[in-house]
């Protein structure tokens, strides 16, 4: 099944934004990255990172799902 992302849904977002997407504080996405247990960013320039909007939205779907479908094994 192929989903499709409008416009809207594959902005680049702040982590300001997904920390208030995931209700949580805006060092968390950071560490869980670095865990390889979510999204990596997107670095624009040397002070200037985002995340797709849908990729943190397939995250919260299912950390887990993710987590496998996207681990290193």
């Amino acid at each position: 099944m192929v989903q499709r992302t409008t416009q809207a849904e594959d902005r680049l977002i702040t982590d300001k934004e997904v920390a208030h997407l995931l209700g949580a504080s805006r060092s968390w996405p950071w560490k869980l990255v670095q865990a390889g247990k979510f999204p990596t960013p997107i670095k624009l320039s040397a002070r200037c990172t985002r995340w797709r909007l849908s990729a943190v939205h397939e995250w919260m779907a299912d950390p887990q799902a993710w987590q496998a479908a996207n681990s290193g094994d």
